[in-house]
């Protein structure tokens, strides 16, 4: 088992981590969204929408973690033979 692979497993294993708890996290992402909107709406002061702001580029990078890890743990994982179709 090549480095690679091992990196790729553990990879794996923190996506399907971060995909748990993006799950169990689903109200707070829509109070994102939601409160993303409400920037637009004039409800907020400059604090809340710092928080707003702060919030989004937290999920966006969560998310973008996730399918790096996701695309890249199974691109190290798979064999690379050329007669497997």
């Amino acid at each position: 088992m090549t480095a690679k692979k091992v990196f790729g497993y553990i990879f794996i294993v923190v996506a399907i981590f971060l995909t748990l708890v993006t799950v169990a996290l689903i109200p707070k992402l829509l109070g994102a969204i939601i409160g993303f909107f409400k920037i637009f709406n004039g409800s907020l002061d400059n604090y809340e929408i710092g928080r707003v702001i702060g919030k989004l580029i937290y999920w966006v990078l969560h998310f973008a973690l996730t399918i790096t890890l996701w695309v890249y743990g199974r691109r190290w994982i798979k064999n690379n033979r050329s007669d497997d179709f």
